[in-house]
């Protein structure tokens, strides 16, 4: 559970992507609220989703400002969450630590600026392009040509940049369906074709925006788009290294036949420690009796140590959040 508002405030200011100013007044709010919000029962997992607030943008599974929004309206209505509400806070994964996000932190600064450079070992091969695509007649010729039939000024993001429509994960084409009816559909489809002809990803104030390789952390894993004017070579074009350390945000860990069969066994006996020390809390065992009705249900010597338990509660976490 987070107290230190200004230190959380500090923390928001030094992610990428204006999460500051998105999401500043829901903190506040949060603290505001913190007396109503630690006298619901499910006060951990409501403040689960304030700490997610503080998670680089690239990591969220789910929209936490929308939400947060809604958990805090509720709490100010004094409404009782539905069961579904309740289910998703109980699923939701914990925030993974600001030790494993560090690396994502810088590079969403990178992202957010267009330098994926840094990943790459060979620059002068994107120079080489994109110098043929700034002396490209036809290129010039079609964007006139379209600029001349829609006032495509209000596409454009504060940067000046119109990005052409995505194209997701496996192929999955959300919002592309052909339609011809209004000026902003025929626009996008016309922007849609010149950036697939010339590679781009968008335009910038007429100028093109040629197609980087790009490395993008997502809650589910790490996507790597090589450009189709790309010709890769596996082992000097990229700096693995630099991908490694954006991937272990993830927590996998290293893997093979030896490894499982004990890091199974350890992690099965963690998670009935956890299944237990929840239990115990449901019956409003607290403190030393929390740890004893553990150790007794695991049959262990009533004197072991109670690390022992919190390091089985610890490898548990681990573990829920390696599976994320």
């Amino acid at each position: 559970m987070r107290t230190d508002l200004q230190h959380d405030l500090q923390r928001l200011r030094e992610l990428a992507f204006h999460l500051h100013e998105k999401s500043v007044d829901l903190l506040k709010r949060f603290q505001q609220s913190k007396k109503e919000i630690n006298s619901n029962p499910l006060s951990e997992q409501i403040w689960k989703v304030y700490d997610w607030l503080l998670v680089p943008y690239s990591l969220w599974p789910l929209d936490f400002q929308g939400m947060a929004e809604h958990l805090l309206k509720l709490i100010k209505l004094k409404k009782e969450f539905d069961r579904p509400l309740n289910l998703l806070l109980e699923i939701i994964s914990p925030p993974p630590s600001r030790l494993a996000t560090a690396e994502i932190e810088k590079f969403e600064h990178l992202m957010q600026s267009g330098k994926y450079d840094r990943l790459t070992k060979q620059p002068a091969k994107f120079s080489e392009v994109e110098a043929a695509l700034s002396e490209d007649a036809d290129f010039d010729n079609s964007w006139r040509l379209i600029k001349s039939h829609f006032d495509h000024s209000k596409l454009a993001n504060r940067s000046g940049v119109i990005r052409r429509r995505l194209s997701q994960e496996r192929n999955f084409r959300q919002g592309w369906e052909f339609s011809w009816a209004t000026k902003k559909q025929r626009f996008l489809a016309l922007f849609d074709a010149m950036c697939h002809r010339w590679k781009l990803y968008g335009i910038q104030k007429d100028r093109p925006l040629l197609l980087k390789v790009s490395i993008n952390p997502t809650p589910y894993g790490t996507m790597i788009v090589i450009p189709g004017h790309w010709s890769l070579d596996n082992k000097r074009d990229l700096d693995w290294a630099a991908i490694k350390r954006i991937h272990r945000v993830h927590g996998a860990m290293n893997q093979g036949p030896k490894l499982s069969a004990a890091r199974t066994e350890r992690i099965q006996e963690a998670q009935k420690v956890k299944a237990l020390w929840e239990a115990a809390k449901k019956q409003n065992l607290r403190g030393d009796k929390r740890v004893e009705h553990v150790l007794t249900a695991m049959k262990k010597d009533p004197r072991t140590d109670p690390s022992w338990v919190k390091r089985h509660l610890r490898l548990a976490k681990s573990s829920d959040q390696n599976r994320r």
